[in-house]
């Protein structure tokens, strides 16, 4: 992903976690408003002031106010979430204990960030300069069908790296989906030329022509993540042609289809590159 967009992440990321404490507080402070309100309307008071006042309670200007900036801050984050695709659905805190060094809470925080849900419980230490660090980590999500994804969240609890687990979390889902879109688009463009044998969610598709029974080549696309947390896209072209073709290929070109693929990707990009290829091997006989 270019180094523009993780950027742009970053400060998202640090926008949203900004906007949810101050949520946080107007809405602690909208509810302490609130009890006020239901504490004056149960007795006379309340007539007494709104003589004094002139004006009914409910009308103050600052409950106005704060519920005004309520409604802003959740726009806000619902804005955040469709930017990086993290959607938070509860969290919860804590205090656990105190001390001269600070305090440590407890939290809970559930969400799911595209199609992957997620849980984790974590520990802070809360020290009185305001210094905020994560002493304990626990990262409960379905990973067992990807190798590097279970191997980020390992990492993660090890190092204690909060934000650059929601960081590569957000790239490698949003890759995924990428890979997903693209290869449905292909597949409804093109229904008799594309197979997708386990579906549009696997990592490869099958390029087929028709007219050719047995001769095919399937499009391997892996999102790997790598040790430093970044997410790469992998592509590769794999021949399955039968043997006697393979006898009948003088020129060598099955043998050299996944480099030719790779000088095409980096000429074109993926889009074109795969349209060519439909068009040369999959369409040349066929006018599907």
């Amino acid at each position: 992903m270019p180094k523009m967009e993780e950027n742009l992440i970053e400060r998202c990321e640090d926008a949203i976690t900004s906007l949810k404490q101050e949520l946080e507080e107007l809405q602690e402070q909208y509810k302490e408003n609130q009890r006020e309100i239901v504490f004056l309307s149960s007795t006379n008071i309340n007539q007494g002031l709104e003589s004094f006042y002139g004006k009914n309670i409910s009308d103050d200007p600052n409950m106005r106010t704060i519920q005004t900036n309520l409604v802003h801050r959740e726009q806000e984050i619902r804005f955040f979430n469709t930017v990086n695709g993290i959607e938070l659905t509860k969290y919860l805190k804590k205090t656990e204990s105190k001390s001269e060094e600070g305090t440590i809470f407890n939290h809970k925080l559930v969400g799911c960030c595209h199609f992957l849900s997620f849980e984790l419980e974590f520990k802070t230490l809360e020290e009185k300069t305001k210094r905020c660090e994560v002493i304990h980590l626990k990262i409960f999500m379905d990973c067992d069908w990807n190798s590097d994804l279970k191997e980020l969240v390992s990492r993660a609890q090890k190092s204690l790296n909060l934000l650059g687990f929601f960081r590569t979390l957000s790239a490698f889902t949003e890759w995924c989906e990428y890979r997903k879109s693209t290869f449905s688009q292909f597949k409804d463009t093109y229904p008799l030329a594309v197979g997708l044998p386990l579906g549009s969610t696997a990592d490869y598709m099958v390029l087929m022509n028709p007219d050719l029974p047995g001769c095919e080549l399937i499009l391997v696309w892996k999102i790997e993540i790598n040790e430093d947390g970044s997410v790469t896209p992998v592509l590769d072209l794999l021949p399955k042609i039968p043997e006697q073709a393979i006898t009948l290929d003088k020129t060598g070109l099955v043998e050299k289809a996944g480099i030719s693929f790779k000088t095409l990707l980096k000429t074109f990009g993926l889009q074109a590159t795969i349209e060519n290829i439909i068009h040369s091997f999959c369409l040349k006989k066929s006018n599907e």
